[in-house]
C-alpha cells in the first residue's frame, strides 16, 4: 500500500494524537502537512501498512515535540523582552483556551499540558489513540515494561494533579 494511501487513512488518528499532545486546529494541520511531506520525501522502508503507520505517529510525535520546543524559546524570549521594557515580571500566560464544553475535560487537557512529557505521551498514545502498550513501545522506541510503568505512572500524577483541582478522578 501506498505511504499516501497510510497517512489518509491514519489522519483521524494523528488528529486526535495532536490534540491530546496540547496542539491547536491551526498547528496541528501545519504538523500534518509536514508529516505527509516527510512521508512523501522520506518514506520508511517498512513493507507492512501497521509498521508505516506507527512511523508516521512516530513522525507526528516529534514534530509536536519540535514545536513545543520552538514555543517554549519563543515565549522564553517574549517574557525577557517584556521584562526589560516594562522593567517587570511578566506572569506565562495559562494554555490556550479550547473548544471544551465540559470543565473535568479542561481540567484533564491543562493536567495533560503541564506534564512532563515522558508520561504525557504514552498517556495520549493510549487514551486518545487507542494503542495498547507494546504499540507504544514500539513506535516510543522503548521496552514495553518501561511504558507500562509510564502509563501506571502517568495515571497516579493524573489523578493527583486532577484531585488538586478539585476533579475526582
Amino acid at each position: 500500500m501506498r505511504m499516501h494511501s497510510i497517512f489518509f487513512k491514519e489522519i483521524e488518528r494523528l488528529r486526535r494524537l495532536l490534540i491530546g499532545m496540547g496542539i491547536n486546529f491551526q498547528d496541528g494541520e501545519d504538523i500534518l502537512q509536514d508529516v505527509y511531506l516527510e512521508a512523501l520525501r522520506r518514506p520508511p522502508k517498512f513493507q507492512g501498512e501497521v509498521e508505516n503507520a506507527r512511523w508516521l505517529m512516530r513522525v507526528t510525535i516529534n514534530k509536536c515535540m519540535l514545536k513545543f520546543r520552538q514555543e517554549k524559546r519563543s515565549q522564553r524570549a517574549k517574557n525577557e523582552f517584556s521584562q526589560r521594557c516594562a522593567g517587570q515580571e511578566i506572569t506565562q500566560p495559562g494554555p490556550e483556551k479550547r473548544i471544551i464544553h465540559s470543565e473535568e475535560t479542561f481540567a484533564m487537557k491543562q493536567c495533560l499540558d503541564e506534564m512532563d512529557e515522558s508520561f504525557r505521551v504514552p498517556l495520549v498514545m493510549k487514551y486518545f489513540c487507542g494503542l495498547n502498550s507494546s504499540q507504544i513501545s514500539e513506535i516510543m522506541e522503548l521496552k514495553s515494561g518501561t511504558v507500562r510503568k509510564r502509563l501506571f505512572e502517568g495515571r497516579l500524577i493524573l489523578a493527583e494533579m486532577l484531585s488538586k483541582k478539585g476533579i475526582k478522578s
